[in-house]
């Protein structure tokens, strides 16, 4: 056969000879051998391993002079799913209704499918990333001249990752191997503190509106104080005795009830549609309130049968007097309802206070002892690799060059092309 002749005569040739020509290794009408290739692969060798070793020399000296990059990993478990302080609110009454059910937390309240996200949220956060660019200085470190290109640095030198055993850690690469650990503690710090000032949980969200009740309250509370004193030094009354007392009395308790259902009202609205059963039933509750109210104030008739004809109604007490109870009665309602969101107060806080608590640092980021990048070993062992291969490509290609230049026809159209050019 052809190949076969062809094959046994190149390789019956000195390899120099194979070196200096490699005529015979690739005839123009033949299709290439392996043993060919093999054969202009071992004639080249010394050339193929001079470039791997020149290769693999310029890249351990390039790498040895490179910047090092140390990388910093902290760990931590996010908060989980509080119970609910509703059993406390037993003493209270129909506001216990307010803080009842189960504390989903922060996840539940803004539809996320996985908890872990608000959290990885706020570690991505600007504040956070602010705080951390003027602690450590790094419009400068990063040689940043704007602020959002410092965010932008730092958002690539860390990784926050969710990890399935549901907790998360937070990565920290940088050219100083302290200060890559001492940002990744300080991420979990600013987290904490950053929770602590946002209402991103059901207790914060009900420590912050029964705080603002609490100062609304406090002031009506002082107003209606000031109105008894004076009404005192107008009137001279002290403190009227009998049925009056005991109208007063009625009439302050329907005053209480009637605004602890309207602020309960109001923070299931927060978070209710006007036709929730809940609200409407408390819509209710409030209009039938107000009728038993107005009827002890007026002196309707059915008020004095529904307490039984023992309260005489307000429009018989002496002027003066009726003046007096009234100031009274807004003392006595204001500082029940005062003691009432005091209560809900106190007890939002202590919720706000365990679920801040609950972030808890698993294993803190310690300085790093061993460099992240560059891997020294795996790219000087890449180029070598690749050096070799390249060479190999090139002695091949070299000698199916000087082949395929063997033919005369082909020779000719080659010459002609370059005196063209």
């Amino acid at each position: 056969m052809p190949t076969e002749t062809h094959t046994e005569s190149f390789a019956a040739r000195p390899p120099e000879e194979i070196d200096g020509s490699a005529a015979g290794a690739f005839a123009p009408e033949d299709s290439v051998d392996l043993l060919d290739v093999a054969l202009v692969l071992a004639a080249r060798k010394r050339f193929i391993l001079l470039c791997g070793l020149i290769a693999a020399v310029v890249t351990a000296l390039v790498v040895w002079f490179m910047p090092q990059t140390f990388t910093a990993t902290a760990t931590m478990m996010p908060p989980q799913r509080q119970s609910s302080a509703s059993q406390l609110l037993g003493q209270l009454g129909g506001l216990a209704s307010l803080v009842g059910g189960g504390g989903g937390g922060a996840a539940s309240a803004l539809g996320l499918k996985n908890p872990d996200d608000l959290y990885i949220g706020l570690l991505q956060s600007e504040t956070i990333a602010d705080h951390l660019i003027d602690r450590f200085h790094l419009m400068h470190v990063y040689r940043a001249k704007k602020l959002s290109s410092a965010r932008k640095a730092l958002a690539s030198h860390t990784k926050v990752i969710a990890e399935k055993s549901s907790l998360i850690s937070i990565s920290v690469s940088d050219h100083d191997s302290s200060r890559a650990a001492a940002m990744a503690n300080d991420y979990m710090t600013q987290l904490h503190q950053l929770m602590s000032h946002l209402a991103i949980t059901e207790a914060s969200q009900r420590r912050l509106f029964f705080e603002q009740q609490l100062g609304l309250e406090k002031v009506q509370l002082a107003k209606a104080e000031a109105a008894l004193v004076a009404t005192e030094q107008k009137t001279g009354i002290i403190q009227p005795q009998g049925q009056a007392q005991a109208v007063i009395a009625t009439i302050m308790q329907l005053q209480a009830q009637i605004s602890a259902r309207q602020v309960e009202l109001g923070a299931l609205q927060t978070s209710a549609t006007a036709e929730n059963p809940q609200v409407i039933t408390l819509k209710s509750q409030i209009a039938g309130l107000h009728n038993q109210l107005a009827d002890f104030e007026k002196g309707h008739p059915g008020a004095v049968a529904m307490a039984g004809n023992v309260l005489t109604p307000t429009s018989k007490v002496p002027t003066a007097s009726l003046e007096y109870l009234r100031r009274l009665r807004d003392v006595k309602f204001h500082e029940t309802l005062y003691e009432i969101m005091a209560r809900q107060y106190e007890m939002a806080r202590v919720d706000e206070a365990k679920q801040a608590q609950a972030i808890q640092v698993v294993d803190p980021a310690l300085v790093p002892d061993r460099r992240s990048w560059p891997p020294r070993t795996l790219l000087t062992l890449a180029a070598f690799l690749g050096a070799l291969l390249l060479a190999a490509l090139w002695a091949i290609a070299q000698a199916a060059w000087r082949n395929r230049m063997s033919d005369p026809e082909l020779a000719a159209k080659v010459h002609r092309l370059r005196q063209t050019l």
